[in-house]
């Protein structure tokens, strides 16, 4: 059977699915609850929880997307804690991780590639304030209401950078009803300590002021032989909300939240080296037959050997030998201001919102024990948001919401390397005039600051935005929803590799800062510099700076219909599209805006009076002009730089299941399942390794991947959990929760998505938990295993120089205690 047929055939066999589904689940729900003793079914019944999905307070039963929400008991449930294990909860949707950049993947489209000028393809949401960086999507998960996962494009109402969906995370606002404190305790594997807490007063009775606070310490889980562990967290921060309602039709609420981070996290592009493949005469090459475990980075190799030290994974994923380990240096602050107003036929909210936001993570360059090429990537984001929704609150067939959107972001990137020794670059030449790269040693470990490389871009966006949705309701249970977005998005750039200089004679060389340092002798300074970023300053308006200029300007719609075959039951089809923008390079170079467009049927069901929750969806994405990363090589330096461009289009479409159920009482048992079928259409990407498939170099080049799976898309997963609360009497409640989590197999790498060496095999996880929560559920315990099997994924990989694979694994085997108590 060839592929077309296949596919065509799953797609046939879809369809039929979710149309049984459709016609017989009803009937079926018909009869069961009506042989049903409700009585006896109250006590059961599923709570729903509430969502803004849509830009208002509703169900999320009644929304016509895909949206799964969790509040917070759930997520404790679930030991979701941040982002990275939201995939255990919401279906078709996983997550790639490399030190704190968050790579959501969502039915076939990813980020693969966050740094510079581009963006997320999931844009992230907290209290309603856009978070612009990749790298703050993982922030603000404490003292959290609910979290709310919208999977497909959601350009109509959301708009920026959701082009695959929108991740919308709410804190516990002010209670003017009563005074309350709540603390929380872990203690957990590789010496992890946590604490969170809050503190909620009421002052007035229309006044009020919450205060909630983390702090997050730990040894690290990657183990290095060289230095300092590393995925250790030194992270803290609080939140202060206050609230104001003077009248009965108007509040106010003011947040300011500050969230630092020092830890030392586990890479930039990855906390370790995996073998690469080479073929006979030793050249690096994905389909060469010989895996190659040695590091093959310049300044690798111990002394008076040809080849690097053993990549750590031949001895454990999670243990490495690098000598330079700085802490993160992460700050954000934002404030945000949030009104409503009730004025009568229509509400009105405005979110404004400042933030001030900084990370810079350092990397040891080499991956080895060797004190030789450090690097570091630096970034800063200034933002101001306003946002006016306007929402109808009437009686009439015809509902609305409107509003208008406003940002402006001031960006920077840097990314920069400089050797701290010089090394013996005696390298082993073929006839063919290729070099084999099995490393090379120090030729001495006098310092010596050398090779140097930096790259920076400042950036300015204004967005302006304007959206309108409606909803007509045609019969009682049959409605129309149409939307449209126009969006504006206006780019600026300075940048390029002389703007990070002391020198301004615009000759295009990179000047270090060490050699104009008073009483530091040329280039060999009597102190050697803590990171990359002390070897440089910055020149904004060097002569050969590049300066780029683009606008990007696009109208989405969004249109559906919903049927509600009785009040339990809403089956909808609903279709639209996502927009973002193209990207600015430091090169000179201007991507297309990258669009997606999906259609999507589903169901929404609550059955046997409310005890069964089934969610189903059936769902097509076509993604077009999608970027990918573009490698060029610098002539003076030898220097690799990565540069996006418009790799093509994706097709994707699957099937995702959300469903719980609570058989008999105190048993509640849940399953999320997804099948995705998502391929490369037309689609190049570069080769990032000396040669392909051959003898003959083709570093660089292009490689067609059309018609193969795209990366981070397993065909299968599922997710089953259940749990019973026993009760104790007088004694309280213990609850054992089982959650199990299955992947198919899918490759993990940023830039040649079919390069075997960094394939994840299908694998399982499995998390146990048990829970004691006193008679009135003022104090709690739980004790706690996470991946029993041990399990260490592949995260994310890219190529580095010398066609390193760079990669990271997700968390190893956790357990631990965590305490709560709330008053």
């Amino acid at each position: 059977m060839t592929k077309a047929n296949s596919r065509k055939l799953s797609l046939k066999f879809g369809a039929s699915l979710m149309a049984m589904a459709f016609v017989a689940l009803p009937a079926f729900a018909q009869d069961i609850d009506a042989d049903t003793d409700e009585a006896e079914d109250a006590d059961r019944r599923l709570g729903v929880i509430t969502v803004t999905a849509e830009k208002q307070e509703e169900s999320s039963q009644d929304v016509s997307l895909s949206v799964q929400a969790f509040d917070a008991d759930a997520l404790r449930d679930a030991g979701v804690t941040d982002v990275s294990r939201l995939e255990f909860l919401v279906s078709g949707v996983n997550f790639a991780f490399t030190g704190n950049d968050a790579k959501f993947n969502v039915r076939g489209a990813n980020s693969s590639n966050t740094f510079s000028d581009n963006t997320s393809i999931v844009g992230t949401f907290i209290d309603g304030v856009f978070k612009p960086r990749a790298s703050q999507q993982t922030r603000a998960f404490f003292d959290i209401e609910r979290v709310e996962f919208l999977k497909g494009p959601q350009g109509t109402l959301y708009g920026r950078n959701t082009l695959a969906g929108a991740l919308n995370v709410a804190s516990n606002g002010v209670d003017l009803s009563d005074f309350g404190v709540g603390l929380e305790a872990s203690y957990e594997r590789f010496d992890r300590a946590t604490f969170e807490g809050f503190v909620n007063v009421p002052i007035t009775d229309n006044f009020g002021i919450r205060v909630a606070g983390f702090y997050d310490k730990s040894d690290g889980y990657i183990e290095n032989l060289a230095g300092d562990d590393l995925g250790a967290q030194d992270d803290k921060g609080f939140r202060i909300t206050s609230y104001w309602e003077p009248f009965d039709n108007f509040d106010a609420t003011l947040r300011y939240s500050h969230i630092e981070e020092d830890g030392r996290e586990g890479g930039l592009f990855g906390f370790t080296l995996i073998p690469r493949f080479v073929n006979e005469q030793g050249l690096t090459d994905p389909f060469g037959g010989i895996l190659d475990p040695f590091n093959p980075q310049n300044g690798s190799a111990p002394p008076g050997t040809s080849q690097g030290f053993p990549n750590a994974l031949d001895v454990n994923p999670f243990t490495v030998a690098q000598d330079f380990t700085p802490d993160a240096d992460l700050d954000e602050d934002v404030i945000a201001l949030e009104l409503n107003w009730d004025l009568g036929p229509v509400n009105a909210k405005s979110i404004t919102s400042y933030t001030d936001f900084q990370n810079f993570i350092g990397f040891d360059f080499d991956f080895s024990p060797n004190p030789f090429n450090i690097g570091g990537f630096d970034e800063t984001a200034e933002s101001v948001t306003q946002e006016l929704v306007f929402t109808s609150d009437y009686d009439s067939r015809l509902q609305w919401t409107s509003g208008l959107y406003y940002s402006q972001d001031e960006l920077f990137f840097s990314f920069s390397i400089f050797n701290q020794t010089l090394e013996d670059n005696n390298r082993i030449t073929l006839p063919t005039g290729e070099t084999l790269l099995t490393g090379t040693p120090l030729a001495s470990l006098d310092t010596n600051i050398n090779g140097f490389f930096a790259d920076s871009a400042f950036i300015e966006t204004d967005t302006f935005g304007a959206f309108a949705q409606a909803e007509f309701s045609l019969l009682d249970n049959l409605r129309l929803i149409g939307g449209l977005r126009y969006s504006n998005e206006d780019r600026e750039l300075t940048g390029g590799g002389s703007n990070f200089t002391g020198d301004t004679n615009g000759d295009g060389v990179v000047d270090p800062v060490v050699s104009v340092v008073p009483g530091v002798a040329g280039s060999s300074p009597f102190i050697v510099p803590q990171d990359s970023r002390s070897v440089f300053i910055i020149n904004r308006n060097a002569s050969d700076a590049v300066e780029l200029g683009e606008t990007f300007d696009n109208v989405t719609w969004r249109a559906g219909i919903e049927y509600d075959f009785n009040e339990n039951i809403l089956l909808y089809v609903t279709s639209g599209t996502g927009f973002l923008s193209g990207a600015l390079g430091a090169n000179g170079s201007i991507t297309d805006e990258q669009e997606s467009l999906f259609v999507e049927g589903g169901i929404k069901s609550l059955l046997l009076n409310e005890t069964l929750k089934f969610n189903a969806a059936v769902h097509y994405t076509e993604y077009t002009n999608l970027l990918t990363q573009i490698l060029e090589q610098n002539e003076e330096t030898g220097i690799v730089q990565t540069f996006s461009g418009n790799g093509g289009d994706i097709e994707a479409w699957g099937i995702e299941v959300e469903s719980s159920w609570v058989p008999v009482d105190n048993l509640t048992l849940t399953a999320n399942l997804a099948y995705l079928n998502s391929e490369f259409g037309t689609f190049a990407q570069a080769n990032p390794f000396q040669t392909f498939s051959g003898p003959q170099p083709v570093t660089l080049g292009a490689v067609d991947v059309s018609g193969e799976r795209t990366p981070f898309t397993p065909e299968f997963t599922a997710v089953l959990s259940g749990s019973y609360e026993f009760s104790l009497g007088e004694w309280g409640y213990i609850t054992p929760v089982v959650q199990f989590f299955y992947s198919s197999d899918f490759n993990t790498s940023n830039n040649l998505a079919i390069d075997p060496a960094q394939e994840q095999d299908d694998f399982t996880k499995t998390d146990l938990r048990l829970i004691w929560d006193s008679p009135d559920s003022t104090y709690s315990v739980e004790l706690f295993v996470e991946n029993v099997e041990d399990e260490a994924t592949l995260s994310r990989g890219t190529s580095g120089g010398d066609d390193n694979i760079q990669t990271g694994f997700a968390y190893p085997r956790n357990y631990g205690v965590r305490v709560r108590a709330q008053f």
